[in-house]
């Protein structure tokens, strides 16, 4: 299965992050602020769905090395610009022209840790970004 029939999957049994049970509330709140600055902050959107649906396809994967540069690394841009955006724009959601890669403060050539350097201008999303990444790496047991 590719990155857009994985992300249609998902999207086809989306529900409100309210409804979710099994993750911690803090988790929520971070999902829920990146949700309400979501047309502000469209390349941490667009990068959080791609590193979140290449986890489901690739498990072992740190996502948080998103560049194939990094030891362990993949290539994030690659995917977003050949599936995650045009998929995005096809169910008309918010995305970016071609990749949430091309923003700055997402290309910087440092894996998604907490202690990450790029300058994400909103403060309470870059923190949100930051710690669903963390939290998805370190605590979640990703389903398939």
């Amino acid at each position: 299965m590719n990155h857009k029939e994985k992300l249609m999957e998902i999207y086809k049994l989306s529900y409100s992050v309210i409804d979710i049970k099994d993750i911690k509330k803090e988790i929520k709140e971070f999902i829920k602020s990146i949700g309400d600055k979501i047309n502000t902050q469209k390349g941490v959107f667009t990068v959080l769905v791609t590193l979140l649906t290449h986890k489901i396809i690739e498990p072992s994967q740190d996502v948080r090395k998103h560049q194939s540069s990094m030891l362990g690394g993949f290539s994030g841009r690659s995917i977003d610009f050949s599936f995650i955006t045009p998929t995005l724009k096809e169910l008309g959601l918010p995305s970016m022209a071609e990749s949430g890669w091309l923003t700055r403060s997402l290309e910087q050539p440092y894996p998604y840790n907490l202690d990450y350097n790029g300058k994400i201008s909103d403060k309470v999303v870059k923190n949100a970004f930051l710690n669903v990444l963390d939290y998805v790496e370190k605590k979640s047991k990703v389903r398939t």
